[in-house]
């Protein structure tokens, strides 16, 4: 019982933290740099719609493409979003291939992941501590799900350029990337907005010089990094042709 508070309690403090201050950060930045209203998102590790809301927030009228894998969050935002036609949300994971991988769901389901943990990290030990568990259980439960590609969803899905794809897959974001960069895109996108874990938490982890090598190899360029406010991780912002370096 104990676990289950703590857990709720940090839940609800990254909840207020994102709402007060990583929220206000990323919207500052998304209305200084856009020209105009943005009108198709892509949100790939949706959760419970914390960045749909952020993104309605820029444009109540924009169309949003959610994805989230997890059936009990998967469900939720199907019903909190009923009543607004401009979002879809699909029950799928994002990745580097088209068929089925093993998704590992968290005891926290905001970090629940296709990327196995490293249990030697000691990243993953302060973390454990900080929720309260033991290491072996913060992963409550594995099982096969349904992932595809962005390439293939976007030239199968998109009619209209993207104006911004989010990717918060809790350390899947490379795969993504590469799963993206698979073939020619029938669909241009502005921004790219990644998750980025600064720790040694999964055992394929990436780091961002390897995640900018490729997006750099594919047209983008580093725009911002918005950090969370706690914890070794931010959001980095990159935008299509832009020849900007981390760090500048």
């Amino acid at each position: 019982m104990l676990g289950k508070l703590q857990v709720w309690i940090v839940g609800e403090f990254i909840k207020l933290n994102e709402k007060f201050i990583f929220n206000k950060r990323l919207l500052k930045f998304y209305k200084r740099v856009l020209d105009k209203k943005i009108n198709l998102v892509i949100d790939v590790g949706a959760n419970s719609g914390q960045s749909i809301d952020l993104f309605l927030e820029l444009n109540p009228n924009c169309k949003i493409i959610a994805f989230e894998p997890n059936p009990k969050l998967a469900h939720n935002l199907k019903l909190k979003y009923s009543d607004n036609p401009n979002i879809q949300s699909f029950q799928i994971g994002i990745s580097d291939t088209v068929g089925k991988k093993t998704f590992h769901e968290n005891v926290f389901d905001a970090t629940s992941t296709l990327e196995q943990l490293k249990m030697t990290s000691n990243y993953l030990k302060k973390k454990s501590l900080f929720l309260g568990v033991k290491p072996d259980k913060l992963v409550v439960e594995s099982y096969p799900i349904e992932v595809t590609t962005l390439s293939d969803f976007i030239n199968d899905h998109c009619t209209e350029p993207i104006d911004i794809l989010k990717i918060d897959t809790e350390g899947h974001e490379y795969a993504c990337l590469v799963g993206l960069f698979k073939s020619q895109l029938s669909q241009d996108i502005e921004f790219i907005q990644l998750e980025i874990h600064y720790d040694d938490m999964y055992l394929n982890g990436k780091s961002l010089k390897e995640i900018t090598e490729l997006l750099n190899k594919n047209g983008f360029g580093f725009e911002t990094k918005v950090n969370h406010g706690f914890g070794s991780f931010e959001d980095v912002v990159f935008r299509r042709n832009n020849k900007q370096e981390p760090g500048h």
